[in-house]
């Protein structure tokens, strides 16, 4: 029977495309699903499910330049609005964040060790590094389904809520 460790070294996404990551709507369970994982032109697209995630830890890596692509125009891309020129920052529109240097099972993880200790069964912890953000998860299994090729698997696109009441403290319009 295969580990968790192996399973995520045998479908590992070096330099792929993560496309979405959050928890699924009964929240137990953290999603991360990948497209492009064996390099472009390729368009296979690939679901990690880490179950019962215990502890979940996101931090930007746009700390330079994350000011200024606060606002909505920075969510779209020049495929949304071909006429309108992009502006100058980090563009969310691109829809993706390349998985460089990528995923990485953290064998003697701190978090998954207290975890464990504290639900008296092993726990496991990976991080996952993107050009845009690093990603840390505590777990106690991972499932991977290949999900097919694009154009065939289509993921609804979120766009943000208009602004209808502003606050006077967040300053992002």
């Amino acid at each position: 029977m295969i580990t968790v460790k192996q399973l995520l070294k045998r479908e590992d996404f070096f330099d792929a495309a993560i496309v979405r990551h959050g928890f699924t709507d009964y929240m137990r369970d953290y999603e991360v699903i990948v497209a492009a994982r064996n390099g472009p032109p390729n368009t296979d697209i690939h679901k990690y499910q880490f179950i019962g995630c215990v502890e979940s830890h996101y931090q930007t890596k746009l700390e330079r330049g994350l000011a200024q692509s606060l606002a909505d125009e920075f969510v779209y891309s020049g495929t949304d609005y071909p006429d309108k020129k992009e502006p100058d920052g980090f563009i969310w529109g691109v829809r993706f964040a390349e998985a460089y240097p990528g995923m990485e099972y953290l064998e003697t993880g701190d978090r998954a060790e207290y975890w464990s200790r504290l639900l008296g069964r092993t726990m496991h912890e990976v991080s996952i590094e993107t050009n845009v953000y690093l990603l840390r998860r505590v777990f106690a299994d991972v499932r991977y389904a290949f999900l097919g090729n694009e154009p065939e698997v289509v993921l609804p696109r979120d766009m943000p809520l208009g602004a209808t009441e502003r606050t006077s403290d967040g300053g992002v319009c």
